[in-house]
């Protein structure tokens, strides 16, 4: 593990942030060229991705405040340096989405299936930060490809071998991906890729969390992501049902 990438004198660069840098960018690039073929304007959906982004990362700061609310309460100076939940930027990049697709007069859906193929290969270069940082870490065990964080780092708390749960969901993100890149050459309708994306990603959060150990909120005897997971799901396969219907 490597939680510093490099310093520059006073300036210290964090791996973690590094590679959510990294994923925003490969993000912008896939989203960027799919709807350069798409025949969107290049300046306008930068300006849609732009504010998209920053949504997001402010759904996500909100969510995670709002699971660790007795934390902050007592140490709101940490608000800054604390984490991010990814449902969290999920939900708030979907309201920014709906709102600049009215501002823009552009499908919604279209959008979507735009996003939704570059969210994958991001979200999976984000999850790699989170493993240099030892961050969203799993459940102790023996297994032969489980890891010993230092000590220094949130998983090396425990003191023992962890399931490297962010590698696990980097891999599987990835394969995402590529399977919407197939998707994408072979779409029968618009909204096949974002719809497909609230199944697939919504099952795999589901069954991921079982194995994760780091501190969550919990509703109903269920992790927080796991409610939003099948909430994703259901939405997923009613909408990928009722756009693959023809007109």
């Amino acid at each position: 593990m490597h939680p510093i990438l490099f310093q520059l004198g006073p300036i210290t660069i964090y791996t973690y942030g590094a590679f959510v840098f990294l994923g925003v960018l490969v993000g912008y690039l896939v989203c960027t060229r799919y709807a350069s073929q798409s025949g969107l304007d290049d300046k306008v959906f930068s300006n849609i991705f732009f504010w998209t982004i920053i949504s997001s990362f402010l759904g996500a700061k909100i969510l995670y405040i709002i699971l660790n609310i007795d934390y902050f309460m007592k140490e709101p100076s940490n608000v800054l340096r604390s984490g991010f939940v990814f449902y969290g930027g999920v939900i708030g990049g979907s309201f920014a989405l709906f709102l600049l697709a009215k501002r823009y007069n552009i499908s919604l859906i279209k959008l979507a299936d735009i996003f939704c193929l570059g969210i994958p290969l991001g979200h999976a270069l984000g999850r790699v930060g989170c493993f240099f940082y030892g961050c969203c870490y799993g459940k102790p065990s023996d297994c032969f490809f489980c890891l010993l964080f230092p000590p220094n780092s949130p998983a090396g708390t425990l003191g023992v071998k962890l399931i490297p749960t962010q590698l696990i969901s980097a891999f599987f993100l990835f394969m995402i991906f590529l399977l919407f890149v197939v998707i994408k050459r072979r779409k029968k309708f618009e909204g096949q890729i974002f719809t497909s994306y609230f199944v697939v990603y919504g099952i795999f959060r589901f069954i991921i969390e079982f194995f994760r150990a780091d501190p969550r909120g919990m509703f109903l005897s269920l992790f927080t992501s796991q409610i939003i997971s099948i909430f994703l799901v259901i939405a997923g396969i009613t909408l990928f049902l009722r756009l693959r219907r023809p007109s």
